[in-house]
């Protein structure tokens, strides 16, 4: 299967590894902007920005339901679960995990909303695991009790990082995707 990794592994110098010059990751159905390092430097340099939480993420997801506040913190700790390895959830033994989120659009019908995330942590599946734990899975994501759908509804819109040539901020940006707002009007 064609992967980011196997597509950057032609377009890298000196970075080598089974995930040359990927700086971070998306879970495998999530779309959206990811950042990737064409030399060690650069890519010692970006990883060190993640480790530190010096970048700034932000997602959009459409949801089942309506959360109960228009916006807010997610800070609950999230864990691997025992009973499915593959899987997390929040527990008191996880590591410290935070969300902060907003509704941007809610459907008529109320069925579905669409929530601007900003984790201030990076988790394995923290944005899944977090609004699940709510009762408000991402739509198309059955690992965490989502509705069946043709894709998962979480996109990564931003990401504002320094760049190492020159040491600038940038702020990396994709559309989000039309179906997600479909499922809100």
């Amino acid at each position: 299967e064609a992967t980011v990794a196997t597509w950057l592994r032609s377009r890298v110098k000196g970075v080598d590894g089974n995930r040359a010059g990927i700086v971070h990751r998306l879970d495998r159905a999530t779309s959206g902007v990811m950042i990737c390092a064409k030399t060690p430097e650069a890519l010692s340099w970006l990883q060190k920005q993640f480790a530190q939480r010096k970048t700034k993420k932000t997602y959009h997801a459409v949801i089942r339901g309506v959360m109960r506040h228009e916006e807010a913190i997610i800070d609950m700790p999230i864990e691997r679960n025992p009973k499915a390895p593959a899987t997390f959830r929040v527990g008191v033994n996880g590591k410290p995990s935070r969300t902060a989120y907003k509704t941007i659009a809610i459907s008529a019908n109320g069925k579905h909303s669409l929530l601007e995330l900003r984790p201030e942590t990076g988790r394995t599946h923290q944005l899944r695991v977090h609004l699940a734990h709510f009762g408000h899975p991402i739509v198309g994501d059955t690992l965490y009790d989502g509705e069946p759908s043709e894709r998962l509804y979480l996109h990564a819109t931003e990401l504002e990082i320094t760049i190492l040539k020159d040491h600038e901020r940038k702020v990396f940006s994709v559309a989000l995707p039309a179906a997600f707002k479909k499922m809100v009007e």
